[in-house]
């Protein structure tokens, strides 16, 4: 009897320890298990709308993060890349059975039982996962769960695909095939980071077709940089991205054929839906090299201890900080009712027997002065900064006839640059809020001409707008503020600046 009892109470033991599988088998926190599985409904509803490129994108997504939070060994990961293969397959405007297929290939060697759903299932799915299940020397019996793979060692029976990276052999092949109708590239699935990535495709020559560009982003990067293939042989192509650029846990990139002024002629993949490859850890790099999300900088990480290697100097998007170095001037309305600050009152029933008001309404001239300002961007095209000015108005009614009125205030500002902050030419545009205290100068005697000045404040709110021309690093701006200045002599001001612009 007591043996039984054992029995039992290990069965009772073995039932929750299988029904938490993807726990234990990769450390998967259940909130992200959560998150996987919200992302994965999500694509299926975009597909359910035929909105391919949204699902194949929320997908990719998920993917990289199940990789960045140790997911990649759960059965969800597994199903999230076989219907992402489905995806590829099926695409109406660009299948990609080759890319199809080898989500299939990642997606058994989590779990060797993994099937269509049953939802998007016909026979040719069905076959294509058989055909993968058959070459990856896997099998699965009928009723029985998954087994936990192990460490993903693909063995000898499935050497996965061919490290695109210097391993290539020396000498490339000679291309004497056919001219092919369209670009002909085979993504890989893996690839080392921190190692140079060679890709290689072949492409017509014929349909205005001059040179082949590669589009890729960098880590951390939202922008495409541009490198131009090589034609090595026939109708092949090649390009070897360097080694400092594979960084992160995805790469990300496109191919164009150009013809006459750079004109597309046709591509494979595209900036909003481009290849992807799936980046595994360098081996035999310094530990303290940096992984990151290239969609998500804040996750970079230093993977060692150590001062790392030498970050070299910085690039655009290392760049974070802007401080602006300018002169400003600025023009406000005055009405009739404002009262001045010095000028002695003709009648002391008014201005509550200091000062006068002016006669005409209209724009006066505010202060001559400079300006400071810190901002710090959180995107590419979005900063977030502080402006302290500070300038001078004169009167005719000061004793020692000196200037007399000294403004001074500060602003926050969220700009947005609309083409980003790496072009030549950036217009920007945002708000405003702050306060601070602010003076203008006009003539209240025009019998005499005496001008006398008209203080403001304390709270300024509007708009903000201007632009910058040259490098990411060091240019020339043109900044005009439209705010609203109360409750003091509540006016309207427009405050004209223009400077330098370093960043560092």
């Amino acid at each position: 009897m007591k043996a039984l009892k054992y029995v039992g109470f290990s069965l009772a033991l073995l039932v929750p320890l299988s029904a938490s599988f993807e726990v234990w088998a990769s450390d998967c926190k259940p909130d992200v298990m959560t998150r996987l599985k919200r992302m994965h409904k999500s694509a299926m509803e975009d597909l359910d709308q035929m909105e391919f490129a949204s699902a194949k994108k929320t997908l990719e997504d998920s993917i990289s993060m199940a990789r960045r939070e140790l997911c990649d060994e759960t059965l969800e990961y597994a199903n999230i890349l076989v219907d992402l293969g489905i995806m590829y397959i099926t695409d109406p405007d660009s299948p990609d059975e080759s890319r199809g297929r080898l989500r299939f290939k990642s997606a058994l060697k989590v779990n060797p039982c993994a099937k269509i759903n049953p939802d998007l299932a016909n026979p040719k799915l069905i076959k294509m996962l058989d055909d993968e299940r058959t070459k990856a020397g896997v099998t699965c019996k009928d009723g029985a769960g998954p087994k936990d793979p192990g460490p993903k060692d693909p063995g000898p029976k499935d050497p996965g695909p061919k490290d695109p990276g210097p391993k290539d052999p020396p000498a490339d092949e000679e291309d004497t095939g056919p001219e092919p109708q369209r670009i002909e590239h085979e993504v890989p699935d893996e690839a080392p980071a921190l190692t140079a990535l060679t890709l290689k495709c072949r492409a017509p020559k014929a349909g205005g077709v001059g040179k082949l560009v590669i589009y890729y982003r960098k880590s951390g990067e939202t922008d495409y940089t541009a490198a131009e293939m090589a034609n090595f042989s026939g109708f092949s192509w090649k390009v070897t991205i360097p080694r400092d650029d594979i960084k992160g846990t995805v790469f990300q990139y496109y191919i164009a054929a150009l013809g006459d002024n750079n004109k597309p002629v046709m591509a494979n993949g595209n900036s909003g839906a481009p290849n992807i490859i799936s980046l595994t850890k360098a081996t035999g790099n310094n530990p303290s090299d940096e992984e990151c999300d290239p969609l998500n900088p804040s996750s970079c990480k230093k993977t060692g201890p150590g001062p790392g290697p030498d970050p070299g100097p910085k690039t655009p998007s290392d760049i974070k900080w802007h401080l602006n170095l300018g002169g400003r001037w600025g023009a406000g309305y005055l009405s009739t009712s404002m009262c001045s600050f010095m000028a002695p009152p003709t009648d002391a029933s008014i201005c509550d027997g200091k000062g006068v008001h002016i006669q005409t309404p209209g724009f006066a001239f505010g202060e001559m002065g400079g300006e400071l300002g810190l901002h710090y961007f959180m995107t590419d095209s979005v900063s977030l900064g502080l402006d302290a000015k500070a300038g001078f108005v004169t009167t005719d009614y000061a004793e020692d006839g000196s200037p007399y009125g000294v403004g001074f205030s500060g602003l926050g500002k969220v700009r947005w640059f609309p083409t980003g902050r790496k072009e030549l030419f950036r217009p920007y545009m945002g708000g405003v809020l702050g306060g601070g205290l602010m003076w203008h100068s006009w003539q209240v005697d025009e019998n005499l001409g005496k001008t006398d000045i008209f203080q403001h404040g304390f709270i300024m709110a509007g708009a903000t707008f201007g632009f910058q021309v040259g490098s990411p690093t060091a240019a020339f701006y043109i900044n005009i503020d439209a705010i609203g200045i109360f409750p003091q002599q509540a006016t309207f001001h427009l405050d004209i600046s223009a400077g330098l612009v370093l960043a560092f």
